[in-house]
């Protein structure tokens, strides 16, 4: 046998039993961030109105609006910026909320036809990334804006 025989023979073992190993809970993707769907807690999306604030938790008169956000060949969201926090309520989800939103929307999970999936950034451990939805599905869901 010559050594190059030997050396593509020693390649195929080392490939056949590195294929056989299982991958870590490190290399799970069902344990990533960004890949486990949220479908418990609340679901946020800031909006910026600017202008004197109401009271804390009252109606603005605007809708939280998804018309800016980018779509896919489908037309449906491929990532939109929302807060959520597995079995969250508002008072642990909203830290984080960029402080240039003064007010915001808030449904429970899970938003229907959609995917929400956490997304920290620095400064935000509970943002998340809202996809596969319509920008009017989305709109229409979340409805109204209340004071931050």
């Amino acid at each position: 046998m010559t050594l190059k025989s030997k050396a593509f023979g020693l390649l195929v073992a080392l490939t056949a039993a590195y294929a056989a190993v299982p991958p870590t809970n490190a290399e799970d993707s069902s344990t990533k961030a960004g890949t486990k769907p949220v479908t418990t807690g609340v679901v946020i999306r800031g909006v910026t109105i600017g202008g004197p604030p109401g009271a804390p938790g009252t109606p603005t008169g605007r809708t939280c609006d998804f018309s800016n956000e980018e779509v896919g060949p489908d037309g449906r969201m491929t990532g939109a910026s929302v807060n959520c926090r597995p079995d969250g309520n508002l008072a642990n989800t909203i830290p984080g909320l960029p402080a240039r939103f003064d007010a915001y929307c808030v449904i429970n999970a899970p938003v229907k036809s959609a995917r929400v999936v956490q997304a920290p950034i620095s400064g935000n451990a509970n943002h998340c990334d809202l996809s596969g939805i319509t920008p009017k599905d989305a709109t229409g869901q979340f409805k109204g804006s209340v004071w931050r």
